[in-house]
């Protein structure tokens, strides 16, 4: 069994890979840490040389590299084997697709829990993996302090 655990590094995704980890213990699963980066614009405005914003890409793209392979390694000494893949795109679809080319099972993200007017104009990234997914989709909202 796979689980594909979408990740935004947010505490909210912590706390959704805490979910998976128990799942995937309880039904002896393997987790995906899936992480989709910003495309890199095709042009630059202003002040910054395509050069320089092809550089703030890559430097973000290494440190959410380096990122996953510590929350993987994390994840594999908790007893549940885990391997990581960065992608770019907007990320529903790339969640959406990236579950379907690994053969997910099950997906396990976080929610930010947007309500009302910013709710309705934004949607959220999981609203809509959750009706595009071709698979379970568990979403596990940020617990707040003081239990909210």
């Amino acid at each position: 069994m796979k689980i594909l655990h979408p990740t935004d590094f947010s505490e909210c995704a912590e706390q959704a890979r805490a979910q998976a980890i128990r799942l995937a213990r309880a039904l002896g699963a393997e987790i995906i840490l899936f992480h989709v980066a910003v495309e890199t614009p095709l042009y630059a405005e202003g002040m910054l040389a395509a050069g320089t914003v092809q550089k703030v890409y890559d430097a973000q793209r290494k440190w959410a590299e380096e990122a996953l392979e510590a929350r993987a390694a994390e994840t594999r000494a908790a007893g549940v084997p885990a391997r990581w893949k960065l992608t770019a795109g907007v990320p529903f679809d790339a969640i959406v697709q990236g579950a379907e080319e690994e053969g997910a099972d099950m997906i396990v993200m976080g929610t930010h829990g947007r309500r009302g007017l910013e709710g309705l104009l934004l949607g959220s990234v999981a609203n809509r993996v959750i009706r595009l997914a071709g698979c379970p989709v568990l979403t596990v909202r940020e617990k707040k302090p003081g239990g909210r």
